[in-house]
């Protein structure tokens, strides 16, 4: 009897003695869940903070580069650095002429049409193209013809390789005289060079080249960009780069 009724007491001690390691168990699982949880909230939060962190490194170095891409395309540069490439000599030269260029154009009302810059290639004479041209057109309207002649007598005085390049925004035209922006461009810097020659400027030191959309200025994207990129500009080329045949 007393065999038995241990028998029995050990049997129920035994199928009772598994429920503590489960409860281990399912403790322990509870923690790791936690744990996982814990963490995965933490990685979500630091990759929130890393990307916000990101995103404005991106944005100021797109900035930054956006302000040094205007710079240089503005053609901006210190007489420092401009003696450093231009002789005295041919830097005292251009000087002069966008001096009388600047004041020539201003007394005929084209000031803010107009723009010019001493850069390393030269002297940057650059006309915004609503000035000279209707749209889609490469004939230089007869109330502006006095512009370019007054830019063409000045800059005979020196002797000089001149560029005229034409330029567009990235709108294509739709036109059954010019297939795309390139043809235009080169046709209106042609017209240009055909105008110069007829006042004196020999022709084989005058060269015209169309760019169409490839070369901006300023941003596309915006209306005020584009009228910016809508130009023509008139090189008068320094020594070093008409001989590099720029």
């Amino acid at each position: 009897m007393f065999k038995r009724n241990k028998h029995k007491q050990q049997e129920e001690e035994n199928t009772e003695s598994w429920l503590l390691p489960y409860s281990d168990l399912m403790t322990l699982l509870l923690a790791v869940f936690i744990v996982l949880f814990a963490v995965s909230k933490v990685d979500v939060e630091k990759a929130a903070q890393m990307s916000e962190k990101f995103r404005d490194a991106m944005l100021n170095e797109s900035a930054a580069q956006g302000s040094k891409t205007e710079t240089t395309n503005a053609g901006e540069i210190t007489e420092e650095e401009l003696m450093e490439y231009l002789e005295q000599e041919e830097l005292e030269d251009l000087q002069k002429i966008k001096e009388e260029i600047d004041k020539e154009l201003e007394e005929q009302g084209l000031g803010t049409s107009v723009t010019t810059t001493l850069e390393k290639r030269g002297l940057v004479i650059s006309f915004n193209n609503a000035v000279l041209f209707e749209s889609g057109s490469a004939a230089v309207k007869n109330q502006n013809i006095g512009a370019l002649l007054t830019v063409a007598k000045t800059i005979t005085t020196l002797d000089s390789f001149i560029r005229v390049e034409g330029h567009t925004d990235n709108v294509p035209i739709h036109s059954g005289v010019y297939p795309s922006n390139w043809e235009l461009s080169s046709a209106r810097a042609a017209t240009v060079v055909r105008l110069f020659v007829s006042q004196n400027i020999p022709s084989d030191k005058i060269v015209a080249v169309g760019y169409g959309e490839n070369r901006p200025v300023a941003d596309n994207s915006t209306a005020s960009g584009r009228a910016k990129n809508r130009r023509i500009d008139i090189i008068v080329l320094s020594e070093k780069y008409s001989s590099l045949g720029e």
